[in-house]
């Protein structure tokens, strides 16, 4: 819900920036819009399949401050982009073992990990 706020506060920017309001714009204006400022962290996050990687990603987007999150199952590496002045590489690792998948960071306790499905035990 939050990122949909965002992205329509964006669009209206750019809309308004772009000449919705009525004014033309010169060829020589140039449009400026808001941006986060992003700070990019690699976690390693253990998983084994697509089911992995769907809830792995979730868990790591549900942090508030999370813009994005990919893992990859092969590297076992999870590339976040977040907003710094919101969260940090410490609460989203603790997001993710709470999910039941561990990290470098935090181990998930037995009873998050032995929710996940049977493909998804890695242990």
């Amino acid at each position: 819900m939050k990122k949909l706020i965002f992205l329509s506060a964006v669009i209206v920017l750019i809309a308004v920036n772009s000449g919705c309001s009525g004014k033309k714009q010169s060829p020589d204006e140039t449009v400026s819009t808001v941006s986060v400022e992003e700070t990019q962290a690699t976690l390693v996050v253990q998983g084994n399949c697509e089911m992995c990687k769907s809830n792995i990603e979730k868990a790591a987007q549900g942090e508030e401050g999370v813009g994005s999150a990919e893992w990859d199952g092969e590297s076992k590496e999870l590339q976040v982009r977040f907003d710094a002045a919101k969260t940090s590489p410490d609460a989203i690792s603790k997001a993710i073992a709470a999910a039941g998948y561990d990290t470098e960071k935090d181990k998930a306790d037995d009873e998050a990990y032995n929710a996940l499905a049977p493909c998804c035990k890695y242990r």
